[in-house]
């Protein structure tokens, strides 16, 4: 992948640089780590995976309904009892929490595929 694209513009442009493009890896959610790989090693700087962030998020608030769905069913009443409150599960904010978590995980498979993994450092806030 891009290989031949970077020889065409070698020749074309006469230059010594073996990969002299910046390529762009469009439509790259799916693609196996050794595919990323390939075009990583011809050159591409850039994927998009918007597809596999957006399923991710999707798998996330998916595995999460799936882990408490007995909580899940009522304000009151789940597997601990008939009398007892489901607040915390159905709060948005731990359910989204749960969605971006799963998403924060395929980004971090990203930065490694793409040989990004803590290019600017890893002094950032993390939750």
């Amino acid at each position: 992948m891009g290989k031949g694209h970077q020889e065409y513009a070698k020749q074309q442009l006469k230059c010594a640089e073996d990969k002299p493009l910046f390529l762009v890896m469009h439509g790259g959610s799916g693609s196996s780590a050794a595919e990323i790989g390939e075009a990583v090693s011809n050159g591409v700087v850039k994927m998009n995976i918007d597809t596999d962030t957006q399923w991710a998020y999707w798998d996330g608030l998916r595995g999460f309904y799936k882990k408490n769905e007995g909580y899940l069913q009522g304000q009151i009443g789940n597997p601990d009892g008939a009398d007892k409150p489901n607040k915390k599960f159905y709060d948005p904010r731990v359910w989204i929490r749960a969605a971006e978590e799963s998403m924060i995980k395929r980004a971090f498979q990203s930065f490694e595929n793409l040989n990004g993994k803590n290019v600017l450092g890893d002094d950032w806030p993390k939750a």
